[in-house]
């Protein structure tokens, strides 16, 4: 029975290029989390000063 590699070897620049979108990929989530908690925190700021949710007031 013949064995079989289950991986391919990779080049270097193959490597870092993966490892490059990788990063990029992070980044963009990143910066796309960042917004969308920016966001909710305007929301609750305008909610909070609007009285909107204070029922004792």
């Amino acid at each position: 029975m013949e064995t079989k590699m289950t991986y391919k070897r990779r080049s270097r620049e193959e490597v870092l290029l993966w490892l490059k979108r990788a990063k990029e990929r992070k980044q963009a989530w990143e910066e796309q989390t960042e917004l969308e908690l920016k966001m909710m925190a305007d929301e609750a700021r305008r909610a909070k000063e609007s009285h909107y949710f204070e029922f004792t007031v």
